[in-house]
């Protein structure tokens, strides 16, 4: 068994043994005061009832006033080595002391007892003693080293019981997960910890073994799905590739890109929080070696494990539905030959076209451009922008009952055009209007949209047509686009888009 493996238990020792006889000093600090209590207890009883049974005998001499008896008996008395001074008064004004001449001395500096002398029930006197109390040594030492030792050892035998209690339901168990975990790490497999108890740590187990058996389940789960999902993905960059080459489909090419970037994101999510589980799983093996480990911060692994998984499973799944949309609309699109043509009679046929979509709607397209505007460019592209600009506008800003009307200016600032195209729809909101040109980005997901449709025509209108493209928009006040676009394109622009 590994070192580390035994810090619990000497943490243990090391804390409960000095603890047990910190116990065992005080427990005898306390037997010694008790007993020499109470063995000073007995000792002055034992004085007060001497002083008493003096008293006794003194009170017929002290009636016939034998003032000779009296000073040699109360001599004899004061001859014990603890007495200091033991007086005698009667009611006839007699007064006996022995020695002669001595003083009580205050309390605490002596114990002063006072008894009366009663004769046939009547009160004749009093016995006054001062003494001093020595305790007997050699009976408290007896008694003190017949009881401690054996309380230290009683307490020795407790610590002991229950260390071995405490190793055999506690650091077992652990020991046993923690050789699960090695096992887990070093071969991926499931080794489920065999213990049977019906308290904290037979919870602990159970769930143990069960989160294991479900993190090796989805860890397999995440495994196939990611490899499917990687070729996929090198599916997707050998298509790019082609794309490329096919002059028709050249304006995908920035599409691609954003494609392996947004499969690239739920990938990474999923990498991330598989690697974040992993982070988890070995700070909770560090508590087991450490000995801290804590049910709360077991429940709290288990939550971050089942919430990570199911992170995972969603990132994965969303990347399967993002190839999915990739390969419905890519076969949409084509683009023509370079060629000069007239923008105003381009815009009109591409209107045109789109008749069929809007005898659903109740909304006008109106196109206001020149008829002497001719562009030297790719006709292609520009029915692409504005086939798709329509279409969004219908499938976003309006419904099926609304009355609306879609513009579409077109007019010649020096070299290039300036198109605005806008409807008096429902509008966006700024958050929308921020990522309106992302792809796979849309407000109707799961209603038909896929997200393509603007980020297609920005990569139109920046990349092949060498343009630019602004929005504006302001809820229930419709959307505004703007696009520049040079009316020939740059020689270099021809050579890198062929």
């Amino acid at each position: 068994m590994p070192q580390s493996q035994h810090r619990l238990l000497k943490r243990l020792f090391l804390i409960s043994l000095p603890l047990t006889l910190i116990v065992g000093v005080l427990y005898g600090g306390v037997i010694a005061y008790v007993e020499t209590a109470t063995l000073k207890g007995h000792q002055l009883a034992a004085a007060y009832d001497r002083i008493k049974q003096q008293a006794e005998t003194l009170a017929i001499p002290t009636w016939n006033l034998d003032q000779h008896f009296l000073e040699e008996y109360l001599k004899q008395f004061a001859a014990d080595p603890h007495m200091i001074c033991i007086e005698l008064l009667s009611d006839s004004e007699l007064n006996v002391q022995a020695p002669e001449g001595c003083e009580h001395p205050p309390e605490p500096d002596a114990l002063v007892h006072t008894a009366p002398i009663v004769y046939e029930e009547q009160y004749v006197g009093v016995l006054i003693a001062s003494f001093n109390i020595e305790l007997d040594d050699q009976r408290l030492m007896f008694i003190l080293l017949s009881r401690i030792p054996i309380a230290l050892l009683a307490l020795i035998s407790i610590f002991f019981m229950v260390f071995l209690v405490f190793q055999r339901w506690v650091i077992v168990p652990i020991q046993a997960i923690m050789e699960s975990i090695n096992h887990f790490q070093q071969y991926g497999e499931h080794q489920p910890v065999s213990w049977n108890s019906k308290d904290e740590i037979g919870t602990l187990v159970n769930v143990f073994n069960s989160a294991q058996k479900q993190q090796l389940e989805h860890e397999q789960s995440l495994l196939t799905a990611k490899d499917k999902a990687e070729r996929t993905l090198t599916e997707l960059k050998n298509a790019q590739s082609q794309l490329v080459e096919s002059e028709k489909m050249a304006s995908l090419g920035g599409l691609v890109a954003g494609i392996s970037h947004e499969i690239n994101t739920p990938l990474g999510v999923a990498r991330t929080s598989s690697s974040h589980i992993w982070d988890a799983l070995k700070t909770i093996k560090k508590h087991f070696d450490d000995g801290t480990l804590t049910k709360k911060e077991m429940q709290e692994f288990l939550e971050l494990a089942d919430d990570g998984l199911h992170l995972m499973t969603a990132n994965i799944v969303r990347a399967g539905d993002l190839v999915s949309s990739f390969k419905q609309v890519s076969a949409d699109q084509s683009h023509d030959e370079k060629r000069l043509f007239s923008l105003a009679e381009y815009l009109n046929e591409t209107a045109y076209t789109l008749k069929p979509n809007l005898k659903r709607y109740q909304v006008a397209v109106l196109i206001d451009c020149p008829e002497d505007i001719m562009i030297n460019s790719y006709p292609g592209a520009y029915s692409q922008i504005i086939t798709n600009l329509i279409m969004n506008s219908l499938n976003h800003a309006y419904d099926k009952e609304d009355i609306g009307t879609i513009s579409i200016k077109a007019e010649k600032k020096g070299h290039a055009i300036r198109i605005l195209f806008a409807d008096d729809g429902r509008g966006m909101n700024e958050e929308t209007q921020k990522r309106i040109f992302e792809p796979f980005f849309t407000t109707k997901r799961g209603k038909g949209g896929t997200g393509l449709g603007m980020h297609i025509i920005y990569n139109l209108v920046t990349h092949k047509l060498q343009g630019s493209i602004d929005v504006q928009s302001q809820l229930g006040l419709g959307t505004q686009f703007e696009l520049t676009l040079p009316i020939e394109l740059k020689e270099s622009t021809e050579a890198s888009d062929d």
